[in-house]
C-alpha cells in the first residue's frame, strides 16, 4: 500500500489539510489480503517537514484522540429524543461507553 502525498483538500476549511493518523492507519490496515497474505507493507510519501510527524504517529508516539466532543450535543439530543437517555445518570452511563470518555479519564 502506498500513500502518495499526505495532504487532502478540505472544502469546509477552503484548503489542504494533512491526513490524520486514523486515515493513515486505516489505509495501511488494508495492506495485504487477509485470505492470502500473512503480512502487508505500507509506504508513505510526504515532505521532509512532515516526516517526523508521521513517524511519531506510526510508532504510536502520539495518542489517538476522540473528535466526538464536536458532535456530542447532537448525538446526546438524539439519544434523549429516542428515549434511550431520560435523566442525568443515564446520560453519564451512555457517555461512559464512548472513546471520548476513555480519553477524558486520561
Amino acid at each position: 500500500m502506498i500513500i502518495k502525498g499526505t495532504q487532502i483538500y478540505d472544502a469546509e476549511a477552503g484548503g489542504f489539510n494533512d491526513l490524520g493518523m486514523l486515515d493513515v492507519m486505516q489505509i495501511f490496515g488494508r495492506a495485504g489480503r487477509p485470505q492470502f497474505d500473512t503480512s502487508g507493507e505500507g509506504i508513505i510519501i510526504t515532505g521532509h517537514d512532515k516526516l517526523q510527524h508521521y513517524l511519531q504517529m506510526l510508532t504510536h508516539s502520539v495518542p489517538i484522540e476522540s473528535s466526538f466532543i464536536k458532535a456530542l450535543p447532537d448525538h446526546l439530543n438524539a439519544e434523549i429524543v429516542s428515549g434511550t437517555v431520560t435523566n442525568m445518570r443515564e446520560a453519564l452511563s451512555w457517555l461512559s461507553y464512548t472513546y471520548l470518555f476513555i480519553r477524558m479519564l486520561r
